[in-house]
């Protein structure tokens, strides 16, 4: 099995607490507080007409709120801070509540971090909120009390596999399962564009056209070296932008235990002995793991 990137774990946990479920019931404390929200936004500074991206904007009637989502251990404040010079008009591009106020501005972490005059929400196995005074929000504040030191672990999963951010290597353990299901009985194959809607999941409607034709570009790339390379012989792109599996391909278990260790060695490239597979054409891109966080 492929292990759940840092990233896709602190995104499920925190887009959780926007969402309502009803088996087991469960209501976040976003979602409590009325707030709707959308991922990755282009926003706009008061007077200098700076872009900024916060990781999500979301508003309510009663308040509005800016969240940064991080894995790395340096402090967000200062990027906080920015984020209160927002004009809130531009929240209206995005179908939100409009407000005059500044916003709330929210750090979302995996462990504890120093994030100055900000409100904090760690979202590992236990949600656990921190400065709570930060927030103007009266509904919002109360949400967040009253759910610290809710446990996360017995959730259902949000499936998503894939972020607007992706890097390379994440793009590749991402698509992992997504790929291997083109190989079951019945599979009509997949598009670049179904990949990332699926990949996406919850998120796929809160994401703009134009980051999902970016993501829809990076995963393209990295079929193309699973179709030129890694599972060259077993996967294809028809003509019609469909990844499907070759007509050599035979539904055996020897052979999809092959095509997933070849699957786990691409997205993993650590795992992948020097002499595994054949050197990459100049057509092909042989990428190795970024390193950085990106939060």
């Amino acid at each position: 099995m492929i292990e759940v990137d840092r990233r896709i774990i602190l995104w499920r946990n925190t887009i959780a607490l926007f969402h309502k479920l009803n088996k087991p019931r469960f209501v976040g404390p976003f979602r409590e507080a009325g707030y709707a929200y959308r991922i990755e936004p282009i926003l706009s500074v008061r007077r200098t007409g700076e872009e900024k991206n916060p990781d999500i904007v979301a508003s309510s009637p009663s308040g509005w709120l800016l969240l940064e989502l991080t894995c790395n251990d340096h402090s967000k404040s200062d990027k906080l801070d920015s984020y209160r010079q927002i004009d809130p008009r531009s929240l209206s591009q995005y179908g939100l509540h409009v407000h005059q106020s500044a916003p709330d501005t929210i750090c979302s972490r995996l462990s504890e971090v120093d994030d100055g005059e900000h409100c904090q929400i760690i979202v590992r196995d236990t949600v656990l909120v921190r400065r709570l005074d930060c927030l103007s929000d009266t509904n919002l504040k109360s949400a967040l009390q009253e759910f610290s030191g809710t446990e996360l672990t017995r959730l259902p999963n949000i499936a998503i596999n894939l972020l607007p951010e992706s890097k390379n290597h994440e793009v590749r353990r991402g698509l992992v399962d997504i790929v291997m299901q083109l190989f079951q009985p019945g599979s009509e194959g997949k598009t670049a564009y179904q990949m990332v809607e699926e990949g996406l999941d919850r998120l796929s409607d809160k994401v703009s056209a134009s980051k999902k034709t970016a993501m829809m570009n990076r995963v393209k790339q990295e079929m193309d070296v699973l179709v030129n390379r890694d599972l060259k012989g077993y996967l294809e792109l028809r003509d019609d932008g469909t990844y499907v599996p070759t007509d050599k391909f035979k539904p055996h278990p020897k052979a999809l235990e092959r095509i997933s260790s070849r699957l786990r060695e691409w997205a993993d490239p650590t795992q992948r002995s020097l002499s595994s597979f054949e050197p990459c054409s100049d057509s092909v891109r042989c990428d190795g793991p970024n390193t950085g966080d990106g939060g």
